[in-house]
């Protein structure tokens, strides 16, 4: 039986163009996809080398790429596009499907299959090293198990990665921290990122044999993968002497629903720019899964949130409330949406149910209420009493580079030094 996300996708990649050729003179190759319908790409070099009687070795860094969903379309336009005009795609349950017309498999065509098949391989290489990059990175000043320089972990959220953290970086060097970054795949499901982070972190700790606590200190969706570490397994309780939450997304946010809208974007615009590794490359991290994991009431939160926070760890939690949209400018929509509702019948019943989530994206836009991304209610988390709101929007928070590319006053800085003096002092007495 076809599962109902693949069927309801099913005819969208019919519309796009992925009918299979027919006929004696068709040769298919299908590959299988794995449970979250991924494909290798390792797997489409080896088995198409092998139709074309070509001698090639598969990418040693394999990638895979979505079949699924909108990602779907881009993943067949990608291998498409580096295999040439003489192969049809498409996709069925559990499998992409090549068909190579027979007459295009002759000996005469060898040396044109094996430069496709190095474009296809060189891609997927190159797109792979550059994942590389993800995991635990340890900046100059870290030092394992130096009490007078404490570690802090610097966790990224969506769209960004530890390059974000630029202005922050400098401010608590200075304050006398070591610091270790992670950068991770914000795109793939959080339980993915979340299971990752605790892999990596162990691993790191493990290799530097570092005994002493760290200190977390995570933006937006980062603090989802740092409150996993610690409230899913009781293991890591001990390696953390505080967590500090900027502008996290506990509760969820009604804006993660644009997210797939940007990648597929994103995807086109790198496919269309001729930009096939970087659009191969945003496709195997992924194409707005995290975001679906946080959409307020998604089963990611409700299981995350069900559990007890970690006792023995200080949290904190730093929100903004400098939204984009003022008061008054959200008293207009709100006016104009009523009185659409009110003057349009059965189609004002219908906008009204379209538009049931509009308060709480508001929430999230308006200023006083939200950061522009995040509604300062949903920031918060039961059990965590310390909780403070100052006048900054998401990115201004941590002076995100790509709208601050100047230091200046990063926001949260007086407030994350505080914190993490006053949970040292609680361990260790006062600094002299």
């Amino acid at each position: 039986m076809m599962h109902a996300t693949t069927a309801k996708y099913y005819w969208v990649f019919l519309l796009f163009g992925t009918s299979l050729a027919h006929g004696s003179e068709s040769r298919t190759i299908e590959i299988p996809t794995n449970k979250a319908g991924e494909v290798r790409v390792s797997e489409i070099v080896a088995r198409v080398a092998e139709a074309s009687g070509v001698a090639f070795e598969p990418p040693a860094a394999d990638l895979t790429l979505s079949t699924q969903g909108f990602a779907g379309p881009l993943t067949r336009t990608l291998i498409a596009d580096a295999l040439g005009p003489d192969v049809t795609i498409a996709f069925r349950p559990g499998a992409m499907v090549i068909a190579i017309d027979e007459r295009n498999l002759v000996l005469e065509k060898r040396n044109a299959w094996l430069g496709r098949l190095k474009t296809l391989a060189d891609r997927a290489g190159e797109a792979a090293r550059k994942r590389r990059s993800y995991g635990m990175h340890a900046l100059k000043s870290f030092r394992a198990n130096d009490a007078t320089r404490p570690t802090v972990c610097l966790i990224h959220g969506l769209n960004s990665s530890s390059a974000g953290f630029v202005h922050v970086v400098p401010l608590l060097e200075e304050a006398g921290y070591g610091i270790v970054v992670y950068d991770y795949p914000f795109n793939r499901r959080l339980d993915e990122s979340c299971a990752a982070f605790t892999r990596d972190w162990a691993a790191f700790r493990r290799d530097t044999q570092d005994r002493l606590p760290w200190s977390i200190v995570a933006h937006s969706m980062g603090a989802l993968l740092a409150r996993a570490l610690i409230e899913v397994d009781a293991t890591w309780a001990h390696d953390l002497s505080s967590l500090i939450m900027i502008a996290p997304v506990n509760q969820g946010s009604q804006l993660a629903k644009v997210q797939t809208v940007m990648q597929i974007s994103k995807g086109l615009k790198a496919i269309n720019g001729k930009d096939a590794t970087k659009a191969m490359l945003s496709l195997s991290d992924g194409l707005g899964q995290a975001a679906e994991d946080m959409l307020p009431g998604s089963r990611f939160l409700n299981a995350l949130n069900s559990r007890r926070r970690r006792a023995g760890v200080p949290y904190h939690i730093l929100a903004g409330d400098r939204g984009f949209l003022t008061r008054e400018g959200r008293e207009q929509l709100e006016g104009r949406l009523e009185l659409v509702v009110r003057n349009a019948g059965v189609f004002g019943r219908l906008t009204k149910a379209a538009t049931a989530d509009l308060p709480d994206l508001l929430d999230e836009l308006t200023d006083g209420k939200g950061d522009g991304c995040i509604a300062v209610a949903r920031t918060r988390l039961e059990g965590v009493a310390d909780h403070v709101t100052i006048h900054a929007n998401h990115v201004e928070l941590v002076r995100g580079p790509m709208l601050y590319p100047d230091p200046g006053p990063v926001a949260c800085m007086p407030i994350v030094l505080q914190w993490l003096k006053a949970d040292r002092e609680k361990e260790t007495g006062p600094d002299k």
